[in-house]
């Protein structure tokens, strides 16, 4: 009887919705004057899937926030309910800091914008969603939202405005830190277990991990601490395993505070404010300027905050202020994911009659963001019989003049043998190994063409130690029996 309810209740609202919708604007999906609190925003991502409900897919991540409020991601593909093979997979993650909100509104405005736009036969979209698998959670922190409109609520002037959807179109939110964390008073982006200070400690070591730091994952969440002190967060340690359990190539976590584009390390080694490069250096400059540049003014020499001035728009994150615990780092050390940190204005929680300037400012740059995952290279591994080789190790080197320089930061191949590397332009050697197979090397130049589907080919089979002894086997035998 209460699931019938609950139904009942879901289909008055995107009825309302509907509604709404075809009287206001037959082109516009979702109100987007102003913000919207959790159940608006599950009711808008409930109606985009109603609307493409052949390209999109709706999804809980396992857990949900201690207020009881569920993490919920809408995927666009055009197989939108499992990963294709050699299909790359993006993510947007926004509002980890609950009163930092622009993310959050951006990213349901994305979500129509791909709908639509699909539905238009718009060629480029129609081409990036059957390209890429794209999921978009619009809020890690959604208790942490709610606390930031309530305390904005509770302390605005009694009569100043009639309701607190007209306060939040009109005034929004000021304050810098109520609603940052979220139920517990914990930062969501200081509680990721802290895999930087095991990479620097085996930065000195001649051979040495450098990526899918699991078991060490597993060893900071059991301690029950992060770098701070506080208990692990059950936001972090979800979307942690969320990370660490799909193929995600890239992805962007979209922050509110400032106008930059961030790339790690996010912390440096005895965690002082320096500049702190990750092996890919040259690739996270590339990418984060991938969006500063499509952006209408994040890469302009002013101040944008009246703080810092960012070249190119861009910033190291570690050069800014060291971070531990962050989430952009740990993306890239326990995973194949290469992540950015996008801080989208200097309010953090602006009025609502400004979202929709801020989706003109950054419409251009989240769409060119998500092409970049088909940079570089992609193939599929497998043996000789064609069994695909499931976590096969990929080293690259790149070409300095007669030299190969080594990139110290490896990918790995999926369940389904496929394997993506994002690679800046260049000529590159590229090294495959398994436990049980002869590594393998092959040769090629990377170039990569404005909004290109697929990033470049290079599949690889490898043949198996046990399969090369018994061909030097048959070679004996041959040569014992000739003679």
């Amino acid at each position: 009887m209460i699931s019938i309810l609950n139904l009942f209740q879901k289909l008055i609202i995107i009825t309302s919705l509907l509604i709404f919708c075809l009287c206001e604007n037959q082109n516009k999906i979702i109100d987007y004057d102003n913000h919207h609190n959790t159940d608006e925003m599950l009711a808008a991502l409930d109606y985009v899937h109603a609307t493409c409900p052949d390209i999109t897919y709706l999804y809980d991540l396992p857990l949900r926030t201690d207020e009881d409020r569920p993490l919920r991601v809408i995927v666009f593909s055009d197989h939108p309910k499992h990963h294709e093979i050699l299909e790359p997979e993006f993510k947007y993650v926004a509002n980890m800091h609950g009163n930092e909100v622009v993310g959050r509104e951006l990213l349901l405005k994305l979500a129509e914008y791909l709908c639509q736009e699909y539905n238009n036969g718009n060629k480029e979209i129609k081409k990036l969603i059957e390209n890429t698998r794209i999921h978009l959670l619009p809020s890690m922190n959604p208790d942490g939202w709610e606390h930031a409109v309530q305390n904005t609520w509770n302390n605005t002037i009694p009569g100043k405005y009639g309701n607190v959807s007209t306060m939040m179109r009109e005034y929004g939110a000021t304050d810098w830190l109520v609603g940052r964390s979220n139920a517990n008073d914990v930062d969501l982006n200081r509680n990721f277990p802290n895999l930087d200070e095991f990479i620097y400690e085996y930065n000195h070591l001649a051979n040495h991990k450098n990526n899918h730091l699991d078991i060490e994952t597993f060893q900071a969440l059991i301690s029950g601490k992060d770098c701070h002190n506080k208990p692990y967060q059950v936001e972090t340690i979800i979307v942690a395993f969320w990370i660490m359990r799909n193929p995600f190539v890239l992805s962007a976590n979209l922050h509110n505070g400032d106008l930059v584009a961030n790339y790690p390390y996010d912390d440096s080694e005895y965690h002082t404010q320096m500049y702190s490069k990750t092996p890919d250096d040259t690739l996270f400059r590339q990418l984060a300027e991938s969006y500063s540049y499509t952006h209408l003014s994040m890469r302009s020499q002013k101040k944008p905050c009246s703080t810092d001035v960012f070249e190119n728009g861009i910033t190291n994150g570690a050069a800014w202020y060291p971070v531990c615990g962050g989430m952009q780092d740990f993306n890239y050390l326990a995973s194949n994911c290469y992540e950015l940190t996008l801080e989208l204005g200097c309010k953090k929680f602006p009025p609502g009659k400004e979202l929709t300037s801020l989706w003109n400012h950054n419409q251009g740059s989240l769409v060119n963001l998500i092409w970049q995952t088909h940079l570089g290279i992609k193939g599929l591994i497998q043996n000789e019989d064609g069994k695909m080789i499931f976590n096969a190790t990929i080293k690259v080197y790149q070409a300095e003049g007669d030299n190969w320089k080594y990139i110290d930061h490896d990918v790995t191949s999926n369940i389904g043998g496929d394997y993506y590397r994002l690679l800046v332009d260049g000529s590159y050697a590229v090294e495959v190994s398994h436990p049980g197979f002869k590594p393998q090397t092959q040769y090629i130049d990377v170039n990569y063409k404005s909004q290109q589907t697929d990033a470049q080919r290079l599949d690889f089979i490898l043949e198996s130690v046990s399969s090369k002894r018994s061909n030097l086997r048959k070679i004996l035998r041959n040569l014992f029996n000739k003679y």
